[in-house]
């Protein structure tokens, strides 16, 4: 165990040791704001530590709500803003080594973890189930916590993203279950110990640490090899890269499938309602059951077998999945309905991949039927822009009319690359025969919207950046032009 993190304790709250009678212990996030770092934050405040936190960008409403916990969140600024008393320090990974708090804190001598180090930290001696995956962590992350809860075990979450359910990414249980999204980026979750782990399935991403697909299957091979024989993997049968990696393992193995009739657990029927999502799962024990969720998109059907799988396979009974599958509101910006004005109806959502972008799109027609669909899209990341143009342009023609922002320059700089990259994606949309246009900048944004929206028109954000500021920056303004 590293210097500094003290055992979790035979209640399962973990780090919290006060009522072991020693010193509450104090820690400062750099980086916080970040959606693994903010869920790991609220973890740490629920279980007892001081919490303080800094971050160079972040939004008054983050502020706000880090102040109703206890917890000041400062933006990061030249000097370093470390508490005169304090044990650890959390850095996101994107915080680089000269920072000036990671710095300051060495030379007090003060244990440092990367936010998978520290997620890895947590999950040691707990009943850890990891989600993994290109898509749908998030989601699957939070209905696998949130079945468990229903059932009564109450488990650890750690999600990269808000529950709606509870209004916090991370949460804190009483009991030695924790299950936690597990990132691939630079082979972030091989820091994890799970006992076991929903695989949802694997495409080219991350390009700047993953040149080639076969690359980052070596890297989940590597992650999955983490599991112990007495574990559990719960598959993506219709994934032809995890089945190649998962087929091998020694320990116990479940699938999951809306196709193949092999899957253990079986999607046999999937219905889009105005309430959402309408299936049947086949059971191992080839039982058919009839199960509702709230989310809208068909592509929500895998991570619910997904989730349903695991749940059921750790003790929870049947009725508790169905009640919480029922009960599930969902995480923020997924499909998130944000504002409806003079008949204009915005959706935002974090898809920034072309297989999310397209089903994100297609779950928008279902939803809203006979309605026109514009998309404002952020793209992410250069790397990624730059290697799946040509699929980005084919997901985003689904719209009526397209709207694209420059690349968000994650973990990347480019200014120049960053407009052209849109812009030619503006062009590959066009070519594809639909409306397109590229909008610099948020005032640029908005007076395009004003002149091609009518009412009825259903608007996406769409991206992983900070496109949804628009909602922050602008609800005034959405409001006062847009009033019902």
């Amino acid at each position: 165990m590293r210097p500094g993190w003290p055992p979790v304790n035979a209640l399962g709250d973990g780090l919290a040791v006060s009522s072991q009678g020693l010193p509450v212990r104090r820690v400062h996030c750099v980086g916080m704001a970040g959606s693994g770092m903010q869920a790991i934050a609220e973890w740490l405040v629920a279980a007892g530590w001081q919490v303080s936190g800094c971050d160079r960008t972040t939004t008054p409403a983050m502020i706000e709500h880090f102040r109703t916990l206890g917890v000041r969140l400062d933006l990061q600024g030249e000097t370093a803003q470390l508490p005169p008393q304090l044990d650890l320090l959390i850095y996101s990974p994107a915080v680089p080594d000269n920072n000036v708090e990671r710095v300051a804190a060495r030379a007090r001598g003060i244990a440092e973890l990367s936010y998978p180090q520290a997620l890895g930290e947590l999950m040691r001696n707990r009943n850890g189930i990891s989600i993994a995956g290109t898509h749908g962590k998030s989601t699957t992350t939070a209905l696998v916590g949130h079945l468990l809860r229903q059932a009564g075990h109450d488990p650890s979450i750690v999600c990269g993203a808000r529950m709606l359910n509870t209004g916090r990414s991370g949460l804190c249980g009483t009991s030695d279950w924790l299950v936690a999204e597990s990132c691939e980026y630079r082979g972030h979750f091989l820091e994890l110990s799970p006992r076991t782990v929903g695989m949802l399935g694997i495409e080219p991403d991350h390009f700047d640490c993953f040149p080639t697909l076969d690359r980052a299957i070596a890297t989940y091979r590597e992650f999955l090899t983490r599991v112990p024989d007495d574990g559990l993997v719960v598959a993506n049968l219709d994934c032809e890269a995890t089945t190649s990696i998962v087929s091998d393992l020694t320990t116990r193995k479940r699938f999951v499938s809306t196709t193949n009739e092999q899957a253990d657990y079986l999607v046999t029927r999937i219905t889009t309602t105005s309430r959402g999502l309408s299936l049947s799962l086949r059971l191992p024990d080839q039982q058919v059951v009839d199960l509702t969720c709230p989310q809208t998109g068909n592509h929500h059907a895998i991570n619910i077998a997904t989730a349903v799988a695991l749940a059921l396979e750790s003790g929870a009974s049947l009725d508790a999945c169905r009640a919480g599958l029922a009960s599930f509101a969902g995480i923020s910006r997924r499909f998130e309905i944000r504002l409806k004005a003079q008949g204009v109806t915005w959706v935002d959502d974090y898809a920034h991949h072309p297989t999310a972008v397209r089903a994100v799109l297609d779950a928008a027609r279902d939803r809203f039927l006979n309605r026109r669909i514009w998309c404002l899209f952020q793209p992410h990341q250069i790397s990624r822009t730059r290697e799946l143009a040509g699929d980005f342009a084919k997901a985003l023609c689904r719209a009526d009319g397209v709207l694209i922002q420059p690349v968000f320059g994650a973990r990347e700089s480019g200014e120049a690359e960053r407009i052209e990259l849109s812009r030619q994606l503006v062009r590959d949309v066009a070519a594809y025969g639909t409306p397109s246009h590229f909008v610099g900048d948020l005032d640029h944004t908005w007076t395009t919207l004003e002149t091609h929206l009518r009412p009825g028109d259903v608007v996406l954000t769409v991206g992983a950046g900070d496109i949804d500021r628009i909602y922050h920056e602008f609800t005034g303004r959405l409001r006062r032009h847009h009033a019902s």
